[in-house]
């Protein structure tokens, strides 16, 4: 989780006691406009540091405003987004909930490169597809047509003549790049200042 801390003390120094009154609101304005701008320049970045984001992924951010009572705002990814966005940030090795990950070849995948829904079990119905394990490669196989070569690689014909439709694997590996945090603080660092300044002016209009 990251944290931001920003110092308004000096800000109050010289006001009335009526303007002092109005530096939380202000505050509270300043945060949430840092925290929209934050949220504002992630979702931007989301197409450029991962491949073809999702619309689900790209609505995963959520805003928890500041109050004048709360001087406290947050950008966060809801539950589900963060769950498999986590390792985008961080880095790491992912091991699937259930027996494997599903790994395509030779699969025509969706604008977003993934699987389409109900890809394995369509395949499965196939007279031509079984699931199993091949010269120690898991997965789900197309047998050769009658009379057909039997040769190639992995990905297209092993040396049995079976073509390798999905791979099933343990593990994957993720490099962080999703720079979240990194992206984050820039942005808070750059933004809060002119935003309070703006924000300070405003609550001083409203000053009684």
């Amino acid at each position: 989780m990251l944290e931001y801390s920003a110092n308004f003390t000096e800000v109050a120094k010289g006001l009335t006691y009526a303007e002092q009154r109005q530096v939380p609101y202000a505050i509270s304005l300043a945060l949430n406009d840092t925290v929209q701008d934050i949220k504002k320049n992630t979702e931007k970045a989301l197409s450029r540091r991962l491949d073809r984001p999702t619309p689900f992924t790209k609505r995963g951010l959520a805003l928890k405003r500041a109050t004048k009572r709360n001087l406290s705002a947050v950008v966060f990814f809801k539950d589900k987004q963060a769950a498999y966005l986590e390792l985008q940030e961080t880095g790491g090795t992912r091991r699937p909930k259930r027996k494997a990950l599903a790994v395509p070849f030779s699969q025509r995948l969706n604008k977003y490169g993934n699987l389409p829904r109900r890809s394995i079990e369509r395949l499965l119905k196939r007279p031509d597809v079984f699931q199993g394990e091949i010269n120690g490669v898991e997965g789900i196989w197309q047998r050769p047509k009658r009379g057909k070569r039997r040769n190639g690689t992995r990905g297209s014909k092993g040396r049995t003549g079976l073509k390798l439709l999905i791979a099933y694997e343990k593990r994957a590996r993720y490099e962080p790049r999703l720079r979240f945090e990194d992206g984050a603080r820039k942005t808070a660092t750059a933004q809060m200042q002119r935003n309070f300044r703006r924000a300070m002016q405003k609550a001083l209009k409203t000053a009684r």
